[in-house]
Order: structure tokens, then sequence, then C-alpha cells
């Protein structure tokens, strides 16, 4: 049948062993513990697999010589057997042992057991088979003394494994079984060698390290330079191809940033949304006899359109539907006949312009003005139905006033400048925004809830820019044409600044730099003055040369007093002095 020899290693602890049992496929389990049983040699342990064994369905026998190991084992209710071909015993077999607990096995586990310690002689190689009897018998138990000498040195985990241990060693004392002989320990000794070779070679390796790798040096050496004033005009230019950066003529870029802002403002219109008074209007037109040519085939026309105005004083009021007048010419035709006219009146009807009481009014029979001409108009009955309700509304004055406070609004220029890139100058002079739709709500005319009325502006805000390697490629080349052969431009340095800008079709502006020169030294030279050097020699060496303010020299440690003639391990720093 299939089983699972386990050869249990010194370093392994009951995690170890219980994993393997949880992920073992086979049903049996023989664990063979090495000569070391600390893990094993713990009833607390062994109680722990027997629990294992038994929740998994699975049979597990202890294979040991070692009689304590034997005892704890029966105690724990696991079998065990001498070696891989005899057969287990089991707790219940054990007459010496205390069987406190005593788990049985299944027939079938049994038998499963049996097989595996038959089938195994075959399957486990000589070598690793354990000593037989007679050398099981030389297991020392005289150790007790020892192991507890050196209990104050282990965790508490291992102190109380080796304290059930120390139980059952003192129990087999008791009953009189044989004491076996101490064997001398030679593994100390081993470790002594073993660490004291490791440590020879550490102080090989550290001392070749420190004193043939690791050696490096940092020079920094401080440049006495004088600074220029440089300002000179330049031409901004528009598109790339026209750009030259030699001469000056520096392409002109822009940063932009657009935002949306929203303005509060009162409304300050007026209206009336009550109810509109209505009423009837007689109108007259007016036919002149003198003037006229009017005939019944040919006869004269005046129309008074829909929504056409009469007014009392300073209301107004509308007509809601079309009037027709026709005269033939004739006297009968018309209903009041002067000397020179014919008046022909109809009855109209008309609502107010807009709400309120206002225009409810009495009769009147004169002192009504008329968008028609040659048409009359009087009311001889009262005009009725109109009520106040006035709200605000927003009026077009009201949103240019919102529209310039919108236009004072600069929320967006720190945002823009934070846009600007480090490689790009900014000319502050040519900042500006620009105010975009803006849209009032609710529109004009419309009204304002509570009054209250808002602008919804769109404002771009736009800057300027100028590639700062442009610029600086501009200055480098003037001043350089300016400087002695022995000597180079350290830095361009603040202030670097747009003065002067005007924008035209031609624009230009004034760039303002200070500049710093001095005499060229290079990183060759401060190398070629101090590779394989002491560091005295080193230092004086380099104060030597032309335009050295200060030299320092740092090691990597304080032993090493020469500067190493590998270039990799030296790195040099070049500064100038602040002026």
């Amino acid at each position: 049948m299939n089983k699972d020899i386990y050869y249990i290693e010194p370093e392994d602890d009951i995690t170890d062993i219980i994993n393997h049992l949880k992920s073992s496929k086979q049903k049996v389990i023989a664990l063979v513990p090495p000569k070391k049983l600390s893990v094993m040699r713990s009833a607390i342990n062994l109680k722990l697999i027997a629990k294992t064994a038994k929740n998994l369905d699975k049979a597990v026998v202890i294979v040991t010589l070692d009689p304590v190991l034997m005892k704890l084992a029966a105690v724990s209710g696991l079998p065990f057997a001498k070696n891989l071909q005899s057969r287990p015993v089991l707790p219940s077999e054990y007459k010496d042992a205390p069987v406190s607990s005593k788990p049985s096995l299944k027939d079938q586990s049994i038998n499963e057991v049996d097989e595996v310690v038959e089938e195994s002689e075959q399957d486990t190689p000589q070598s690793s088979k354990p000593a037989d009897t007679q050398t099981a018998k030389k297991v020392e138990t005289k150790n007790v003394q020892k192991g507890n000498s050196t209990l104050a040195n282990k965790s508490k985990v291992h102190q109380a494994e080796e304290l059930d241990s120390n139980e059952f060693e003192q129990d087999s004392d008791e009953n009189n079984e044989k004491t076996i002989k101490k064997i001398p320990a030679f593994d100390s000794l081993r470790k002594w060698i073993i660490l004291g070779v490791a440590l020879l070679i550490v102080l090989v390796i550290g001392g070749i390290w420190a004193f043939v790798l690791a050696p490096a040096a940092k020079i920094m050496v401080k440049i006495k330079t004088t600074p220029d004033n440089f300002s000179e005009n330049i031409t901004l230019v528009t598109a790339a191809d026209q750009s030259n950066n030699k001469e000056g003529k520096i392409l002109l870029e822009s940063e932009s940033l657009e935002k949306e802002s929203s303005i509060e403002f009162e409304a300050t219109g007026e209206r009336n949304d009550g109810e509109k008074a209505s009423g009837k209007l007689t109108l007259t037109a007016n036919f002149s006899f003198s003037t006229s040519s009017a005939s019944p085939s040919n006869p004269d026309r005046i129309s008074v359109p829909i929504g056409s105005a009469f007014a009392k004083g300073n209301l107004n009021y509308l007509t809601i539907a079309n009037t027709d007048f026709s005269w033939d010419g004739s006297t009968t035709s018309c209903t009041v006949r002067t000397t020179n006219t014919c008046q022909i009146r109809k009855t109209v009807d008309v609502v107010a312009f807009e709400g309120g009481t206002r225009f409810n009014i009495d009769p009147a029979a004169s002192g009504w003005q008329s968008s028609v001409e040659k048409v009359d108009a009087f009311n001889s009955s009262a005009f009725t139905g109109g009520t106040d309700k006035i709200v605000k509304i927003v009026t077009a004055s009201d949103v240019e006033k919102a529209k310039n406070q919108a236009s004072q609004i600069d929320e967006g220029k720190d945002e823009l400048f934070t846009k600007v890139k480090e490689t790009e100058l900014k000319i502050d002079a040519s900042y500006k925004k620009t105010l975009g739709d803006a849209v009032p709500s609710p529109a004009v005319g419309e009204v304002a809830a509570e009054g209250k009325a808002k602008l919804l502006a769109k404002i771009t805000y736009k800057v300027n820019v100028l590639d700062k390697s442009a610029v600086e490629e501009y200055i480098r080349t003037l001043v350089s044409s300016r400087l002695g052969e022995d000597q180079k431009i350290y830095e361009i340095g603040s202030p670097l600044f747009i003065e002067r800008f005007q924008e035209n079709n031609a624009a230009s502006a004034k760039l303002k730099a200070i500049v710093k020169t001095g005499p060229e030294v290079t990183e060759k030279t401060v190398l070629d003055k101090s590779l394989g050097k002491k560091i005295g020699e080193v230092t004086t060496l380099i104060k030597s040369i032309n335009g050295v303010s200060e030299v320092k020299v740092d090691t990597s440690f304080p032993w090493v007093r020469s500067i190493p003639e590998d270039t990799n391990k030296v790195s040099v720093t070049i500064t100038i002095e602040e002026n």
C-alpha cells in the first residue's frame, strides 16, 4: 500500500511537522526524528501531532529508539516502532508508561501501520536506517544535568519542551532503566573553528575593501569670479523660422489659462406682473368730404391692426382684434357727420400693456392718444381687473455693471504663473486678461428671484515667455566674444529679466542679467595636479592655479591620506565664490 516516510530535520519545528501531515496525500505517515530530539521531546507537541492525525483521519507512527520518546509517544496516544522494519507498539501495549490518555486507533489504521513497517525495508536506503538496538542502548541519559545547565540560554518554549523530556528521563531512572555512557561532544569545538575561520575571512575581505577598493576622494574647488551687468536690446519674433538666438532674435511664446468666473449682482429693474386691466374702447375713423373720392365701388378704408396702441396719459392699452373701417362716400353710412367729416365708430376690446391697478380707469370721453392715423378713441365704460404684483427684473445696465466687476477679477494670475516652466523666462509686462462670453442668469428682462442674478463669464489670462536656453545662448555668444582666451563664463545668474517690453509689429525688449566670469579652471586641470599625491600637496598645487580661491579635499575614510590614482574614485566639484 502507499505510505509516507518523513525524516524530521534538526531545524524543523512543530509547525513544519503539522504542515507535512496536512499536505501528505498518504493515509499512513511514519515520523523519523533526528538524534537531536528538541521538537519531539515535548508531550505538548506529540499530543498536537496525535490530535492533528485524528482530525485528518490519518495514522502516525513514531520511529525511535529513545526510551523517553517512546514513553512520551505512548502517553500522547501515538504508536511507536524501534525501526522501519519492526511492528509498531500501540499505547495500550506499553505497560510501563502512565497512560493518562488512551486514544485507540482503528483496526484498519493498525494494519496499515504494520504494512508500512514491513514494506519500508525495501524502500529505505541502508544509509538512512537508524542504528541497531545495541547502539540505541548507548543513548545518553546522563545528559539530563547537562541539558538542565543550558536551559537558561534558551527560549521559554524550548525550556518547556526540555522540562517535559526531563520529567520522563527521571521516571525512567526510577524504573531502573539502563543508563548510557556519556559521549564526548565535538560540535561546540567545531563551531568555534568555523567561527574563527569565518572571522579571518571577513577581516581579510574587509582589509582589501578598506585599503584597496573603498578609498575615494572628493575635491571641491572655488573660483573667484567677476560679476558683469549685462544689458542688451533683443528683437522678439513670432515665427520660429525668423528666430536667431546668437543674433538676439528670440522667439516670443506665450502661456495662457482660461477660467470661468461667476459674479452675483442685484437686479434693479421692476415690473408689475399683476393681472392686466381690460375694457372696451370706442374707435372713431374720420373720413374727409373734401379730400375723399370714395364711392360704393371704390370705398375709402382705414384699418386698426391687432396690438395697436392707445394711451390715456402714460397708460398704454393694446387692441386684441383687427378692426376695419370702410366709407363709400355717402352720408348715410356716417355715425356722426360734421361739416367736413364723416365719422364711423366701432367698439373694440383692449387690454392693458402690463399688470397693475393703475390701469383700472373710469370712463373718459377725451384725452386718448392713438397710434393709428385718422382714428380717435374714448371709453364709455370703466376699465377693470388690474392687480399689483411688483417683481425685480434684470436690466441691460445691471449686466454691464457685472461685466465691469468681472473684468477686475484676477484670480487666475497666480495659477497662470505657476504654469510657466523653469526653462522659460516670463515677461511680466505682457500679462493681460480678456473677458470673453458673459451670460446673465436670468436673462435681461426676466424675473430675478429675490432680486438676485448671476453672470457667468469666461476670462482668458495670458503672459508671454521666452526660452531661457535661447536667451542664455545669446548672452554667452555676446559675452564670450569680449573675454580673453583664459577666461570663461561660470554663471548667468539672477536677476535675469525683461524690461521695456513692446508688443507691436516689431516687438522688442531689453534683456538684463548678471554674468559671472573668471579664469578657466577645468576638472582635467584639477585631476592632473591631484591623482596619486598626498592631500597636503594636492591642496597646495590646486591653490596655485590662477583664479582658485579655496580648495577642500574629503576622503572616504580617515586612514586615506592620498588621492587615488583611479579617476573613477575621484570626484571634482567646481563652484564659484559668492560675490
